[in-house]
């Protein structure tokens, strides 16, 4: 038995905002426009995001490259809220698996577009206990990743 660490951003933002961020998030050839980490972005459809879609998003890290894949496990939407949620299948470097230790690494992204709406991300995975031990470094990875992709939307024009 793990440890479970979860991590939630928001940021209240106008409608629009809302609207333009998630027309970029649900179109996977515009990532590499709006999101910092990701040069660039594989997807079962380039130009839309469905349910069962896998992604696969790569990024240059101390110059190894860093190749991250997810399942889009479920997406709801309503008159005002689209909810995305990703499912981490892995991630490698240079292809070689890497982060074993992560299970169940799950990313849900809420987009709410009323008044007082904006991004909610949240994010959450297991960590085997010896893995534990770096609780810190989880957490701060859990924060960074909901951080980046609210302040990334944010900035979208």
């Amino acid at each position: 038995m793990g440890r479970v660490f979860s991590h939630t951003a928001r940021e209240q933002m106008p409608p629009e905002q809302v609207k333009k961020g998630l027309a970029a998030f649900r179109n996977p050839s515009k990532w590499p426009d709006w999101n910092s980490s990701a040069k660039s972005m594989l997807a079962t459809k380039p130009e839309s995001l469905d349910e069962g879609d896998h992604i696969a998003i790569f990024q240059l890290i101390k110059g190894s490259l860093i190749e991250t894949k997810w399942l889009v496990k479920s997406i709801r939407e309503g008159e005002d809220f689209c909810e995305i949620e990703l499912l981490g299948e892995g991630q490698s470097r240079n292809e070689r698996p890497i982060a074993k230790g992560l299970k169940n690494l799950q990313i849900s992204i809420t987009f709410l577009y009323q008044e007082d709406g904006g991004i909610e991300v949240h994010a959450s995975c297991e960590v085997s206990l010896i893995l534990s031990v770096f609780s810190k470094q989880i957490n701060a990875f859990m924060k960074k990743q909901g951080e980046q992709f609210i302040s990334d939307l944010s900035r979208i024009e």
